[in-house]
């Protein structure tokens, strides 16, 4: 079977995607932008798939297994549907027909025979032209847990939300929904609790007592990260925050991180300045730039918008300074940016994967049990000390800055807990 891999430069931005037993069906296309710099791999589409001109196989009906087992269509639908039992032969004849053909019963007729679809929505609206980092690698590890759970993932990528709630909620095309990039006051959440739909959301609002949801603690990281530098002597530091927009929305992490920092900074005595950085290296770079051209009056940099650090990096290098002996930067990351960055960045980690199965979980608990009570699990993360955060210039030797005999820092962890998690039911 042919593959189809989809590369920054040819894919096109898609409304809806589709994924069955790994493969992807595409929906609508939008305006012409292009999926962000992480390809999805190995991805065949389902026109080709089912298409025999393709070089896939022909679409298996009903009537192909009926005929194959020698009953009437009938049978075959009650058979799947389970309505009327059928005797221990021809339930025996069915399986092997179906076991020999591979026949899976398509959504519809999954939908009017048991009154679900077993399809999860996944609903991401994009922050900028691409999806961020965290959505990329969470797409394809809710697909592998959902499969896993024998649920298919309907995804939606866009920003017309009106529309994607009348398509996927009001015509009843998914059993319940992911919801990402939740902000403090949602209307998707309001919405979904007025239709009764089971979700989860990675991320959570002001008040999320009465659904469920996984998040990062982004407060209590942002005041980890300010006390680290703090610790080494850093009194003036920046953090580099999300884009103004997304924050003037009320994106919950943006909110949250800010608000931790500033408390930090507050209960410490260190003064604290907050920058805001679009989802793309180019805007670190420039905000950078601006924060140099002001006079630099900063030794310490905090980052939880991942996007901005190789535009930070490339700043603070033309500038002629030195990470970490003019500038320290700690971040919130992807996983790739730590070891890819020179001097290794010292951060903490999006635990994509985590958060990824904990929302599939919780969703398939939910649609097992509507009447189960509300989950939610609070994520607290250990930072990765590497060598990009040193004593602050001039300022006397911080003892937590252990160096090995040939001088570099030893690998540990700060918040020494490894992710240290609050699940609680109620």
């Amino acid at each position: 079977m042919r593959e189809e891999r989809w590369t920054q430069r040819s894919a096109c931005w898609s409304h809806e995607a589709r994924f069955l037993h790994g493969r992807i069906r595409l929906s609508g296309e939008g305006p012409g932008r292009s999926i962000p710099r992480e390809p999805v791999e190995n991805v065949t589409s389902m026109a080709q798939a089912d298409n025999p001109r393709h070089g896939g196989s022909p679409r298996v009906s009903m009537r192909d297994i009926a005929k194959q087992a020698g009953v009437s269509t009938a049978t075959v639908s009650a058979f799947l549907s389970g309505k009327r039992p059928v005797s221990l032969a021809t339930r025996a004849r069915l399986e092997a027909a179906i076991k020999m053909h591979g026949y899976r019963a398509n959504a519809a007729a999954r939908a009017l025979a048991h009154g679900r679809t077993n399809t999860i929505g996944l609903l991401i609206p994009p922050q900028g032209r691409s999806l961020s980092s965290f959505a990329v690698g969470f797409i394809p590890r809710v697909v592998q847990e959902a499969q896993a759970a024998d649920y298919d993932v309907l995804v939606s990528i866009s920003l017309e939300e009106r529309q994607v709630f009348a398509r996927l909620i009001e015509e009843q095309r998914v059993d319940g929904v992911i919801l990402l990039e939740v902000s403090l006051e949602d209307q998707r959440v309001e919405r979904l609790q007025e239709a009764g739909v089971p979700f989860v959301t990675v991320g959570r609002t002001a008040r999320p007592d009465h659904y469920t949801w996984v998040d990062i603690d982004f407060a209590a990281l942002a005041r980890a990260f300010v006390h680290h530098l703090a610790d080494l002597r850093h009194r003036r530091i920046v953090l580099f925050n999300t884009g103004e927009e997304l924050y003037s929305r009320g994106f919950g992490p943006a909110r949250r991180a800010q608000e931790g920092f500033i408390q930090a900074c507050e209960e410490l005595g260190v003064s604290g300045r907050v920058v805001y950085s679009e989802v793309n290296p180019e805007s670190g770079l420039r905000v950078t730039q601006d924060l140099l051209s002001e006079g630099r009056d900063f030794t310490g940099i905090a980052v939880i918008n991942d996007h901005a650090l190789w535009g930070i990096y490339q700043a603070l290098a033309s500038a002629g300074l030195r990470v970490p002996q003019d500038v320290s930067v700690i971040a919130l990351a992807d996983t790739r940016w730590p070891e890819a960055l020179s001097p290794r960045l010292t951060a903490a980690h999006h635990p994509v994967e985590e958060m990824a199965v904990e929302a599939v979980r919780f969703l398939v608990r939910l649609l097992e049990d509507r009447a189960h009570p509300p989950i939610s699990r609070l994520l607290q993360l250990p930072i990765i000390l590497r060598e990009s955060t040193a004593a602050a210039p001039f300022a006397p030797y911080a003892a937590d800055q252990a160096l090995d005999k040939s001088g570099a820092r030893r690998e540990r962890a700060v918040l020494t807990q490894d992710h240290v998690a609050h699940e609680q039911a109620g």
